[in-house]
């Protein structure tokens, strides 16, 4: 593990984007996807800045506002059919190579120092976003609602260092269980794997056992699950175990088989939910079947009353009484999730054409992508040397403020950039702290990491 010092670490972020963003570079770049083959009134470097660091709400803008952007940011002079031509498949190839570059590029390496003794080398939580778009694009960004086009962002994230180790834009139609399998070959030994129901693959949870890693996911029912006994299978009736156990009564079993191929769960635990518990999940479920317009089978409804979950991470590391605990850490994916909506508005967009819609998109991920390595960055550093726990959300929150500048400084002095981050750094230790509130636990409880926490009364939309 890495121990770098603040300025070490947010020198090499500065390093970085200092190259990655320089006119050199993406004049090299736009030669090679002959996004630029004459010098002309649009360089790279102002079309880049639209895109990707003064693009709030760009989604939404016209193309009017958007040349007036450009002259007011850039002293660039465009009319509206001058800049709508260069949204074209050129642009959006050097926006994804540029947001390949940032991407295989990040530098956190730092995890938090405590969770070492917990045995997980990596903890990877997979999950997916979707929305619509108001233009049908014939074949392309297929969407769940007909005469509109979805897009699907599949994002694998690791909690230990806030890295994002797989980022892939889909059409909205994209299964999500037919994209869990295609990470099998980045898996390494003592990763664990957490997944919702949307990715439950019986036959990939036995490979990732295979590969000496773990998982924790949810049962999806009605899976056929048995026992063993003197050599023989017998069928387990989750019913029945259901009905045996009292409200709110936790219970474990070791060593079960699955499907027809009988592959080997090691742990299945159980949790029976109250009453209370109960008359929200029925009313959650009502709500599904109305939105979808499919019932849902008599043993599937009567197992609501459980909560299932399979794993084969040892007792001895997290017991059944703190296994849907740690299933709460892939919330965290959420919260990210919540920050591209509602800070970055990734998701309103008004009917364009599809090459400037993408350009948005590519330009928002790169935003986003550098907003959250800073807010990472300083999550650790702020733990490691002054015992605090910070919000994602409030913190990438602040960096959005500082975007614009922070590209100031990258284009007309880059050896300030690192004044930039520091003066990030500050805003997030002075206001980027957690909201703690009673009974309710944050991710650092839940794993046990040593922190400065203060109970205090949270503001409404505080993470």
């Amino acid at each position: 593990m890495f121990d770098l010092t603040f300025e070490d670490e947010f020198k090499l972020l500065s390093d970085e984007l200092g190259r990655i963003f320089s006119s050199n570079f993406l004049d090299e770049l736009a030669k090679t996807h002959k996004f630029k083959q004459r010098k002309g009134k649009l360089e790279p470097l102002d079309f880049v800045s639209l895109c990707s660091f003064f693009n709030e709400g760009s989604g939404i803008k016209s193309l009017s506002r958007l040349c007036a952007l450009l002259t007011a940011q850039r002293k660039v002079s465009l009319s509206t059919e001058g800049l709508n031509q260069r949204f074209n498949k050129n642009a959006v190839n050097m926006m994804k190579e540029i947001f390949r570059h940032l991407f295989s590029r990040q530098i956190l390496k730092n995890k938090i120092s405590e969770l070492d003794a917990m045995g997980f080398s990596r903890i990877r939580i997979l999950d997916s976003s979707s929305f619509e778009i108001p233009t049908m694009y014939e074949g392309d960004y297929l969407g769940c609602t007909k005469n509109k086009s979805g897009v699907k962002l599949q994002l694998e994230y690791e909690l230990l260092t806030g890295s994002f180790l797989h980022l892939e834009v889909q059409n909205g139609r994209n299964s999500d269980q037919k994209y869990g399998p295609t990470l099998l070959k980045t898996i390494k030994k003592n990763d664990l794997i957490i997944r919702d129901l949307g990715y439950f693959n019986v036959e990939e949870l036995y490979q990732i056992g295979q590969k000496d890693a773990y998982y924790l996911t949810r049962l999806k029912p009605p899976t056929t699950l048995f026992t063993k006994e003197d050599g023989s299978y017998i069928k387990l009736n989750l019913a029945e175990v259901m009905d045996e156990m009292e409200e709110g009564e936790i219970r474990e079993i070791v060593d079960i088989y699955v499907t027809a191929k009988k592959h080997h769960i090691p742990r299945l635990i159980l949790y029976k939910l109250t009453p209370e518990q109960i008359k929200k999940r029925e009313k959650k479920r009502e709500k599904t079947e109305k939105k979808r317009g499919v019932k849902l089978s008599h043993p599937t409804k009567r197992l609501y009353k459980l909560n299932m979950f399979i794993t084969n991470i040892p007792c001895q590391s997290v017991p059944k009484e703190e296994i849907h605990l740690f299933y709460s850490l892939r919330w965290q994916i959420e919260i990210l999730f919540k920050t591209w909506k509602s800070l970055f508005q990734i998701h309103k967009v008004k009917k364009m054409k599809m090459e400037r819609f993408e350009c948005h998109l590519y330009g928002t991920l790169i935003s986003l992508l550098i907003s959250s390595t800073i807010a990472f960055q300083a999550r650790e550093y702020l733990l490691r040397k002054k015992k605090r726990e910070t919000s994602e959300y409030k913190s990438i929150s602040i960096i959005m403020e500082f975007i614009p500048t922070l590209f100031e400084a990258i284009i007309f002095s880059p050896t300030s950039i690192l004044d930039i981050l520091n003066r990030i750094y500050s805003q997030i230790e002075k206001n980027g702290k957690k909201s703690h509130r009673k009974k309710k636990l944050t991710v650092f409880d839940i794993m046990k990491v040593s922190y400065e926490r203060t109970i205090g009364k949270a503001t409404k939309g505080s993470a």
